[in-house]
């Protein structure tokens, strides 16, 4: 019976008969036996292949190494030095910072000079209602040159309704009128009076005088800090040499000459800073 189910299914999957019968030789009993062993041992030799040995066992010493006493298992004292060595180094930037705080920061005169801002001293209103602010650099009965943040503009007088001069917003010290120049064989005594026509006060206000020969030769050069206003700055600097706004001091400038020295003419400049 199991015989002839076995020889039914082999023809359902396409086995002719003769082909069948050829087939079953054995008991089917017997045949089933035999594949079930067959497919058990090819399971037992799949798992045998993907087995991953394990590690070789590390064989330990008698006496495991131990760290002496007192002494930690990292370099701490390398660790201390540097942590020395930064909190130095920021004293030191912080100490700078402390010294530097509130003190201006100081520009070359060079770069200044490149720097040519033309200030805005006039106030022109013209005809078509068209405001002009500028420095007028030159004059005459026909009109007037301005000098401009954009550039030199020209004029014709006819068009101009009123000019107007603006006082600079910062301080602006001028020499009042000419010098008295006292001269003598050995020194030049300059005498003369100053003010601050600015809007701000001008600090550590300075006259130089320079003495020059016929043939353009400067011969000397000399200065003086001004009396004027005591103050006292963020810097903790105490000083007399402010102006406020409209004030006037006095100052008188002794320039040694020396022997042969020749003085045909003087020019003078006012240097001030501002502070706070």
């Amino acid at each position: 019976m199991n015989k002839f189910i076995l020889s039914i299914l082999l023809v359902s999957i396409g086995v002719g008969q003769d082909e069948a019968d050829s087939i079953i030789v054995a008991p089917v009993d017997t045949m089933v036996v035999i594949k079930s062993e067959t497919i058990q041992e090819d399971k037992d030799t799949a798992a045998q292949n993907s087995l991953i040995p394990l590690p070789d066992i590390r064989e330990l010493d008698d006496e495991a190494s131990k760290l002496p006493l007192g002494e930690p298992f990292f370099e701490l004292k390398s660790s201390i030095d540097l942590l020395h060595l930064q909190m130095d180094s920021l004293k030191r930037v912080i100490s700078v910072y402390e010294k530097g705080k509130g003190a201006m920061p100081t520009i070359d005169e060079e770069l200044l000079n490149l720097i040519k801002v033309p200030q805005l001293r006039h106030r022109i209103e013209l005809q078509n209602g068209t405001i002009v602010n500028g420095e007028i650099i030159q004059e005459d009965g026909l009109g007037i040159i301005v000098q401009t943040s954009i550039g030199q503009l020209a004029i014709e007088m006819d068009r101009v309704v009123n000019i107007t001069e603006d006082l600079p917003l910062n301080a602006k010290v001028e020499i009042m009128g000419e010098p008295f120049v006292n001269a003598f064989p050995d020194r030049e005594e300059i005498a003369g009076t100053i003010k601050n026509v600015g809007l701000k006060r001008a600090d550590f206000v300075r006259v130089i005088a320079h003495l020059w020969s016929a043939t353009t030769e400067l011969i000397q050069t000399d200065s003086i800090f001004v009396t004027g206003q005591k103050q006292k700055y963020l810097t903790g600097i105490r000083a007399d040499t402010s102006l406020e706004p409209g004030a006037t001091t006095d100052f008188k400038l002794t320039i040694p000459l020396a022997e042969g020295d020749k003085v045909s003419y003087r020019t003078y400049e006012v240097r001030w800073e501002s502070y706070k």
